[in-house]
């Protein structure tokens, strides 16, 4: 009993069993250390540190100087982190950059001896070039690079120190005034012609490292100056009287507060008494259109007008007045925006600039009946994304199957693909934008970057631009394919805005058939033209109103933010003024490189 007992007891060996994100971490801090203290020694203070730079010093000569980085880059690379340092290319590009120039100068012992072994097996002049070698394959393994790029970029640096061009001068405009009841849009004297500004320059970068070029951007005097007629609101004092009088005759009490003048409406402003049933206002439009003799037949009430206790009283215009893009462009507005997905939308009904931002959107539905605006709307979009940004910022895939509309932008640097005018390549374009989004949420994930702004910042070269996908007309591509295009444009409405990738998806014909209930819940913002009927106004903004807007670019826009539509004139944009932007942007420096897989792979 006493032997088993003994054995029983018996100790066991030790054994120190360690997981292997332990055993790096030990790795990991031991490199991370001796680089630490290889820096400190370059002071040559204390014993341990005098020991340490003697012995590197001997082995490396100057190379020590390089030293702590290769330690701590070896260091890092063991670790989970995601930053740029920690990528395995740093360091083997770093190693192969530092041993070859330890070699090349005969820096210490082992600067030496691999310089002695290189010149017995290919002389001196051999050597030389195979270390030269090893320098650039250094630096391209270290930056993830190719030789294009570097030679690229040498050119385009090159031909910025070339070019000496002055920056446009800035004039501030002068304020304009108005008066106390009357607002928006002023009668102004005509001003003297502005001389045309210089095109700004700015260095784009494509590939790591940077495909580096010269972009030009276009100057704003590509488009010419609209001298359409002003608009005729008629005698503005006599239709708030009317109004009052109208009203105050069904028994609502109030005034007119305030008249704002907009390019196609003028709004009078209307503060009823307390105690008035907003409903009771409403009821009576058709009332107040006979006693007004509006030129439609027909007014629009907005009751209340948001942030407002008063009633809008929306009285079209006998003659509109063309807002041309080229007034929104200068305006201070757009030009403070830093977003490049940012466009110029049109005028409201105060007069003022109206900016919307695709990237909040971040997709956007827009409907209207032939001849409402709808085109117009969407070549101000995309011109004025040609305007403010780089083929390197923004990237097009543009659909049109009537061939009409769009395929005059084919050949412009910022397109992904030729214009897509076949319904059954839309498709795969749309896969490829699903591919694309999963690529890139793989992308964020390693970087710890959650959304294409951050991993932008953190990237550097290697920016990925925002894609913006524009079909004109929907009807058209839904009915080709039901089921594949319904179920590619939701997941992209559901995922994509993160990743940069954006739907603008026009219809004349929104039916609940091509506009579906799964498609309009995961797009907020909307943009309703001219339509033909009640029931399609509701279809597309959910309430009625659409159909009573005058067309040539009268719409109502519902914000992401914001429930009730606003009503705006939106900017006007002619096909010769399109014509001089395309030709200027396909005679710039930077060609168009398109993606054959966007139609072709899946």
């Amino acid at each position: 009993m006493s032997r088993h007992s003994r054995r029983g007891r018996r100790k066991q060996p030790f054994k120190l069993h360690l997981p292997k994100e332990t055993l790096y971490t030990i790795i990991s801090t031991g490199l991370i250390l001796t680089g630490g203290l290889t820096l400190l020694s370059l002071s040559q203070q204390g014993e341990l540190l005098l020991v340490i730079f003697n012995f590197f010093n001997s082995l490396f000569g100057w190379g020590i100087l390089l030293l702590p980085f290769i330690f701590v880059s070896a260091g890092l690379m063991l670790t989970r982190l995601k930053w740029r340092i920690t990528k395995p290319n740093v360091f083997v590009g770093s190693l192969i950059l530092w041993l070859s120039s330890v070699s090349l100068t005969r820096a210490g012992t082992i600067g030496g001896q691999i310089w002695g072994s290189l010149v017995e097996l290919i002389f001196s002049g051999g050597a030389i070039l195979v270390l030269l070698a090893g320098v650039f394959v250094g630096l391209v393994v270290m930056f993830e690079t190719s030789l294009e790029d570097i030679l690229l970029a040498l050119q385009s640096t090159w031909n910025w120190f070339k070019s000496h061009r002055l920056k446009p001068l800035k004039l501030p405009s002068a304020p304009v005034s108005s008066g106390f009841t009357v607002k928006g849009l002023i009668d102004e004297p005509e001003k003297p012609k502005p001389v045309a500004d210089k095109p700004k320059l700015e260095i784009i970068s494509n590939q790591p490292m940077g495909q580096q070029k010269i972009w030009q951007y276009p100057p704003i005097s590509l488009l010419a100056d609209i001298f359409g007629g002003k608009a005729d609101r008629g005698d503005i004092n006599l239709n708030a009287q009317i109004i009052k009088d109208t009203l105050d005759s069904f028994g609502i009490r109030g005034d007119i507060k305030e008249v704002n003048k907009g390019p196609a409406v003028t709004q009078y402003a209307f503060k009823p008494a307390i105690g008035t049933k907003l409903s009771k206002i409403t009821s009576l439009q058709n009332d107040l259109a006979l006693a007004l003799s509006a030129p439609h037949g027909q007014i629009r009430i907005e009751a209340p007008i948001p942030g407002r206790d008063m009633v809008g009283i929306e009285v079209p215009n006998r003659s509109l007045e063309i807002v041309g893009m080229k007034k929104i462009l200068e305006s201070k507005k757009l030009k403070n925006e830093t977003s490049k997905l940012a466009f110029a939308l049109g005028l409201d009904v105060a007069g003022q600039e109206v900016i919307a931002d695709i990237d909040k959107m971040p997709h956007v539905l827009i409907a209207g009946a032939t001849g409402s605006g709808k085109s117009v709307c969407i070549n101000s979009i995309i011109s004025t994304i040609l305007f403010r940004t780089t083929p390197q910022e923004v990237k097009l895939i543009l659909v049109d199957p009537k061939r009409v509309e769009l395929t005059v932008y084919n050949d412009v640097p910022h397109l992904l693909t030729p214009v897509i005018v076949e319904p059954e390549k839309v498709v795969s374009a749309l896969k490829w934008a699903l591919s694309e989004m999963d690529r890139r949420y793989k992308l964020f994930a390693d970087y710890g970057a959650r959304n294409i702004a951050a991993y932008n910042e953190l990237s550097g070269f290697q920016a990925l631009p925002y894609i913006l996908i524009v079909i004109d007309e929907l009807a058209d591509v839904i009915l080709a394919n039901p089921a594949e295009v319904e179920d590619s444009i939701t997941r992209l409405a559901q995922m994509a805005r993160a990743t940069g990738i954006h739907l603008v998806l026009a219809t004349q014909r929104p039916s609940v058939d091509v506009l579906t209930g799964l498609i309009k819940a995961n797009i907020n913002c909307r943009i309703s033209f001219n339509v033909n009927s009640m029931v399609d106004s509701r279809v597309i903004i959910d309430t009625p109103g659409a159909e009573k807007l005058l067309g040539r670019g009268d719409m109502l826009f519902i914000p992401p933010d914001q429930a009730k539509p606003s009503r705006i004139q939106g900017t006007y944009i002619s096909d010769s003024d399109t014509k001089q932007l395309i030709s200027f942007l396909k005679q710039s420096a930077v060609k168009v490189e398109y993606t054959e897989e966007v139609t072709q792979k899946y």
